[in-house]
């Protein structure tokens, strides 16, 4: 089976059908992943978390799909269609097991690294490899300075013996460090800032060299069985032909790089976060406290709505990252951080309320649901959180574009009112879930996003006439978190000027997570403005419109916002419950007809002849205990 059919929505193939079938696909090979007996479902990933197995079964079907490739575009013989279509389908392999993120698509970040700078020559080379299978690795970090990335002294030295370099020094927890047969490298090659950095693209083969050491597993929480290795090099020999591009310029295509992959890690906080309410979702349906459902017991039926909230959000703005990355990749220096830490946090937050409803179950390595893959959920989830960067590190990578990016907002806001209503053909492009998207283009990531946020600039057009519509629909309390949406962004301008003048600086830093916050409520409300009378050819006899609702719903809408705007103003979200509750319908919904819990609709695979409740108690269920 292959996962490259001629696409059913358009020319491109990125419409909102075409990607849900695609996962479905995928979703009927690997078949349902509560069968005990199945290498490709949880008891399979839960065994090979207690050993630290890497997922060889299940890597070697994905890759005989094409799915190792989906990130690497079709001229190098790659499966690329959209950001939005490997979101869909990496988070629906995810659900089973994260680790088939590491085990697949570690090489995202070299190759989107060659695509930006590297030679043809080089971009066929590192192709090559992830074609058939192997591994290029991204080497940048250093375990003495972190995200510190200038003070990195790993060093290319002049080879005075030929026209090539002498690499020197360190690298820290190289991904797939001990099976990769390409690394690129970024290494010291001048004195002091940005252009003193250059990179190599390394042919490291399989074999011993007496100067490179590759170190044991660093072990870790998270990913288990996944080769995190140090890579020590000890003057070893460059070829001047290693050299990507032009000397200085790494560091500058490494952090557009990591833009791209900030918006693909969400899909694993999602199938992550997907899992655990699933899971959580089936225990309480069986359970009773007295005569009363768990579901319906006034504290966990809270939880449980605030877990539901924040999923819907969290997939709304993943999804709206995804598409946006082909429309205004120019702008993720800003969006992806803002996209990855709100997705993150999200994914964390459902976890953590689905633990609570748990309560001991949720740490048990036997027994209750999912018989220790809740405890593997919560190790990975922490773990893709900080995997390409810390979370301080990634507010703090756009906390200084805050006062240009709010100005922005704030001035449109001022032309609102006067402004004509809905969306530019730009944001329509983005969050319309049946327009086709255009090709990606790598070049076009920028630095600095110039104090441009279309998603908060552009909101200020919707305010008026979606609170309109929602007053006029029955959902004034939606409508009036709409407005409140509208006034916390025009606001947001002079809170940062405050900020700046009054010498804390963590204010900046803390700003700059608010707005994360109020740009995926932007999102969220662009997404429900551009879909609300959604109707796509083959796709509403057999799913409504997003999240299972009808079309122009503001339950998950008014769910999402009530959630982004509490955690924005830093309050606990279980005090808008009212206005939660309503998702915790939706993602019942979804649960009870097998559906991923998305805008997209996905069929999950399922076996009639398991119990809807994987609980997992007996040996059979737990292989390795």
């Amino acid at each position: 089976m292959t996962i490259t059919e001629t696409p059913v929505c358009g020319a491109s193939g990125t419409g909102a059908e075409w990607v849900g079938a695609r996962a479905e696909e995928l979703e009927r090979l690997l078949g349902d992943p509560r069968d005990p007996d199945s290498p490709f479902g949880f008891a399979a990933a839960v065994a090979r978390d207690e050993h630290d197995r890497f997922p060889t079964e299940l890597v070697h079907a994905l890759r005989g799909t094409g799915f190792h490739l989906n990130y690497l575009p079709a001229e190098l013989g790659g499966t690329f269609r959209s950001f939005a279509h490997s979101l869909v389908l990496v988070r629906t392999a995810a659900r089973r097991d994260l680790n088939v993120m590491p085990g697949t698509m570690f090489g995202i970040t070299a190759a989107t690294c060659l695509m930006l700078h590297g030679s043809p020559e080089q971009q066929r080379r590192a192709a090559g490899i992830l074609r058939r299978g192997g591994a290029v690795a991204f080497a940048l970090s250093e375990a003495d300075h972190g995200s510190d990335l200038l003070a990195n002294t790993a060093r290319l030295d002049r080879d005075p013996d030929s026209d090539g370099w002498r690499l020197t020094g360190r690298k820290w927890m190289v991904g797939l460090g001990q099976r990769c047969e390409a690394a690129y490298l970024v290494a010291r090659t001048g004195q002091r800032g940005p252009a003193a950095f250059s990179a190599v693209l390394l042919d490291l083969g399989g074999a011993a060299d007496k100067h490179l050491e590759r170190g044991p597993d660093v072990r870790t929480g998270g990913m288990r069985g996944i080769d995190f290795a140090d890579l020590d090099f000890n003057d070893f020999p460059v070829p001047a032909d290693a050299l990507v591009g032009r000397e200085g310029e790494a560091l500058e295509a490494a952090v557009k790089a990591q833009q791209v992959v900030r918006v693909m890690s969400t899909a694993g906080s999602l199938g992550c976060a997907d899992t655990a309410l699933r899971l959580t979702l089936d225990f309480a349906t069986g359970r009773r406290v007295g005569r009363t459902p768990l579901t319906e017991a006034p504290h966990p039926r809270r939880d449980l709505a605030v877990a539901s909230a924040a999923l819907i959000a969290a997939d709304a703005v993943a999804m709206a990252a995804a598409r946006g990355l082909h429309v205004v990749p120019e702008t993720f220096s800003v969006w992806g951080c803002a996209a990855k830490h709100v997705v993150a946090e999200a994914a964390e937050d459902v976890i953590g309320r689905c633990a609570t409803v748990l309560a001991t179950r949720s740490v048990l390595r036997t027994g209750g649901p999912g018989a220790g893959l809740f405890q593997k959920l919560q190790r990975d989830a922490a773990l893709v959180r900080v995997v390409d960067t810390s979370t301080v590190a990634n507010l703090r990578s756009f906390a200084g574009q805050l006062p240009a990016v709010a100005a922005a907002a704030h001035a449109g806001g001022e032309e609102w009112q006067h402004g004509r209503g809905g969306q530019d053909g730009t944001l329509r492009t983005v969050f319309a879930l049946d327009a086709e998207l255009p090709a990606y283009d790598p070049a076009a990531l920028d630095l600095n996003a110039r104090g441009h946020d279309p998603v908060t600039a552009g909101l200020g057009r919707l305010v008026t006439f979606a609170r309109r519509s929602l007053s006029d629909g029955g959902a004034s309390e939606t409508a009036a978190l709409v407005d409140r949406l509208g006034d916390d962004v025009s606001r947001l301008s002079g809170d940062i000027e405050r900020a700046r003048s009054g010498g804390d600086p963590c204010e900046l830093v803390d700003l700059a997570e608010r707005f994360a916050f109020l740009h995926a409520a932007a999102c969220c409300l662009h997404l429900w403005w551009a879909n609300r009378h959604l109707s796509l050819v083959g796709w509403a006899e057999r799913h409504p419109a997003l999240y299972g609702t009808a079309p122009g719903s503001p339950e998950w809408l008014g769910a999402a916002l009530a959630y982004l705007l509490a955690k924005a103003d830093g309050t606990d979200p279980r005090r808008q419950a009212a206005m939660l509750l309503p998702a915790l319908d939706v993602i019942t919904d979804l649960h009870g007809t097998d559906r991923l819990f998305s805008a997209v609709p996905v069929r999950l695979a399922r076996h009639a002849d398991l119990d809807a409740d994987f609980d997992a108690d007996s040996p059979a269920r737990n292989p390795g205990t």
